[in-house]
C-alpha cells in the first residue's frame, strides 16, 4: 500500500487493519538501524542547543511553539531516510510541515485512537519507525502501565518519543521549551507575517544544565533559519 494511500485512509481504517496498514509501509521502507547507531540527526540550526537525538529518549516540547520544535525535530531524520509517526494531531499542518523540511513521504499521520486500539497501534508505530510525535490529548489517556511499556519498547526498538504539551505518565529525558518573542512582517495596517522568532531552552535529567539558542521559527521561507548575529548558546542559571 503506498504510502499517501495510507495517509489518507489510515484514521477511518478498522484497529486491526490499521496496524497492518502501518506495519505494511513502515516494514517495506524503513532502513535498518544497527545497535552502534545511538544518535538520530538533528536540523543544523538546532544543533548548537541538541546535538543529535539519543535513541530511547522522550523529548518533551512545550510553550507556546511546541508543535512547531517538534516538527522541527521530524526535519533531519526524515530528511536522512528515516520515518516519523505523528499521532492525535488532526489539526497539523502537512504543508507547514513540508515548507519547515519534514519528509512528509515518510511519515505516517494518525489523527485519532481509540482507548482499545491505543495499545496496537503505538506499538506498531514504535516497531517501524525512529521518531514517534505524540499530543498531548493522547499521552494523557495513558494509563501508567501502557506509558512505562511504551517507553520500554522505544528503549529496545532504539526509537525516539516526542511529546507536544503534557507528557502525562511518560518520563522525560529533555525538555525543549518556546517561547515566541516576535513575528515580523505587519507594518502599519498592512503587509504579511513574515517570520517568527523563538526562544527555544533546553532543560532535563539527561542535561548537565539549562542552555538556550533563538531561531527562525518559520523563517521568511517557511523554513528553520538560525537567527544571526546573536551570539551562541547562552548557559542560564538555575535558580531554586
Amino acid at each position: 500500500m503506498a504510502l499517501e494511500s495510507v495517509r489518507r485512509t489510515l484514521a477511518d481504517l478498522p484497529p486491526a487493519e490499521r496496524q497492518r496498514a502501518v506495519r505494511a509501509v513502515v516494514g517495506e521502507h524503513a532502513p535498518l538501524t544497527l545497535a552502534r547507531e545511538r544518535t538520530l540527526p538533528v536540523h543544523s540550526v538546532l544543533q548548537p542547543l541538541v546535538p543529535a537525538l539519543t535513541r530511547g529518549h522522550t523529548v518533551q516540547c512545550t510553550g507556546t511553539a511546541a508543535m512547531s520544535c517538534a516538527l522541527a525535530l521530524m526535519v533531519a531524520p526524515t530528511q536522512g531516510g528515516s520515518w516519523a509517526g505523528v499521532v492525535g494531531i488532526p489539526e497539523l499542518g502537512v504543508a507547514a510541515a513540508t515548507e519547515l523540511g519534514v519528509a512528509v513521504s515518510r511519515t505516517v499521520f494518525i489523527s485519532t485512537l481509540a482507548d482499545a486500539d491505543a495499545p496496537n497501534a503505538l506499538s506498531a508505530l514504535v516497531d517501524g519507525v525512529d521518531v514517534v510525535v505524540l499530543s498531548r490529548a493522547t499521552t494523557a489517556a495513558l494509563p501508567p502501565s501502557l506509558a512505562r511499556r511504551l517507553q520500554t519498547r522505544v528503549q529496545s526498538r532504539g526509537g525516539v518519543l516526542v511529546v507536544v504539551g503534557s507528557a502525562g505518565a511518560l518520563s522525560i529525558d529533555l525538555q525543549l521549551v518556546s517561547s515566541v518573542h516576535e513575528w515580523e512582517g505587519l507594518g502599519h495596517g498592512h503587509g504579511h507575517l513574515h517570520r517568527r522568532r523563538v526562544s527555544l531552552q533546553l532543560d532535563g535529567r539527561r542535561h548537565a544544565r539549562s542552555t538556550c539558542h533563538d531561531v527562525w521559527l518559520p523563517g521568511p521561507t517557511g523554513a528553520l533559519e538560525p537567527v544571526v548575529h546573536e551570539g551562541a548558546v547562552v548557559p542560564l542559571r538555575r535558580t531554586g
